[in-house]
């Protein structure tokens, strides 16, 4: 009985072209794709963020303030005498905990944690007992995990940061210099603003990543430059002045729109913008336009770098560190009803997380009920410590 086998492919590839004209062209296509497809994703991801500002925004800040307004009732009970020790131990990991949730909440600014943080810091300093070795250890950490080294400070250091906030503060500044500075402004959200890309910097990427040679960009670019000076770009340029012009527009839809690209076309002329005087000019009037034979393959490589850069864009206005970057990434989505969806889930979840907050605050009232509060975390403490013995 014959064996049948499925034959073997090769992947297909597709063959570069080596006419410089039809290359040209499928630039252009190319160009204009990554362009449209930037600008739609653009538009989506600012329709999702000033949604994000209008409806979500403001329920944000009042779990911020709730959390906050509970943080400062447990503030409120650290310095009772009645308080015991092993209680107040927990009592003060929880604030901590707490600090650590309204410092890393990306829209904290409408609170005051530093004052907050002074308080705390100050009821460190009258602890009942000096702190251990693994408290100065873990604390050692945190600072090497913060700045990357721990200053090689010394332990004794460590017991008087620990004690007294301004005393950390001076030497982290001293030891650090800005990094502090440049903690607070990523922890808080700030400085993830909507970088524009460089076109500078993709070029000093296409290069690392073998894009293209130093040499051939810059002869493609000098031979741009030269175009902005030729008769050809100011025929292009009068021309397309001559269909956009919107005195010559008798529909007012159509008079605004003409508007707008003439305002386009005259920023491009004063820039010595001549990509933008070259596209409106392929899309406007000529789609089939093309240059002559001396100057293409230098266009064409400038072009390609225009490609990558284009698609380096592309990926990068998804990246979460900037800030619609990150709302597209915890509401974006295919559909109007998949945004709809995650937008009333994260409501939902907020609006819980408000009332769970302010019901603690407000049975926070007397050391009994923050005793009942306190037994897990004291019990929770207790294993870590038998943990620690143990190993």
């Amino acid at each position: 009985m014959a064996q049948h086998r499925l034959a073997k492919t090769r992947a297909v590839t597709k063959p570069i072209n080596s006419d410089p004209q039809q290359q040209f062209q499928e630039h252009w296509a190319t160009i204009d794709k990554l362009q449209r497809n930037i600008a739609a994703k653009q538009q989506r991801q600012d329709e999702v963020l000033a949604r994000f500002r209008q409806d979500v925004l403001p329920i944000e800040h009042q779990f911020i303030q709730s959390l906050y307004d509970k943080t400062t009732r447990l503030l409120s009970f650290a310095d009772k005498k009645s308080l015991g020790k092993y209680d107040r131990e927990a009592l003060l990991a929880w604030i901590e905990d707490e600090l650590d949730e309204l410092s890393n909440h990306p829209f904290n600014e409408q609170v005051d944690l530093d004052a907050l943080r002074q308080q705390f810091f100050a009821l460190n300093k009258v602890r009942d007992v000096e702190p251990t070795q693994d408290e100065i250890e873990r604390f050692r950490l945190y600072v090497e995990e913060l700045y990357g080294s721990d200053g090689q400070l010394s332990d004794a250091e460590l017991i008087e940061m620990m004690a007294d906030p301004e005393k950390m503060i001076t030497v982290l500044r001293r030891l650090f210099g800005n990094e502090e500075s440049t903690l607070d402004e990523n922890e808080n959200g700030e400085g993830y603003g909507d970088d524009d890309n460089d076109d500078d910097a993709d070029y000093d990427d296409d290069d690392a990543n073998g894009g293209g040679t130093d040499q051939t960009l810059g002869n493609a670019q000098r031979t741009l430059d030269s175009l902005l000076k030729s008769p050809e770009v100011h025929k292009m340029y009068k021309k397309l002045a001559n269909i956009l012009h919107p005195d010559r527009e008798p529909d007012p839809a159509k008079k605004q729109e003409k508007h707008l690209l003439m305002v386009q076309l005259s920023k491009a002329k004063k820039s010595h913008d001549v990509w933008t005087i070259l596209e409106m000019y392929h899309r406007y009037w000529d789609p089939a336009f093309q240059f002559n034979q001396a100057e293409i393959p230098a266009i064409n490589a400038l072009m390609q770098h225009r490609i990558n850069t284009l698609t380096a864009q592309l990926a990068e206005s998804e990246n979460p560190h900037s800030l619609s970057g990150m709302i597209w990434a915890k509401f974006g989505g295919k559909t109007t009803k998949s945004i709809d969806n995650k937008f009333r889930k994260h409501i939902e979840q907020l609006q819980q997380m408000i009332e769970e907050q302010t019901q603690q605050r407000n049975q926070l009232r007397s050391l009994a009920v923050l005793k009942r509060y306190l037994s897990p975390l004291r019990a929770q403490l207790d294993f870590d410590r038998d943990m620690d013995e143990f190993y």
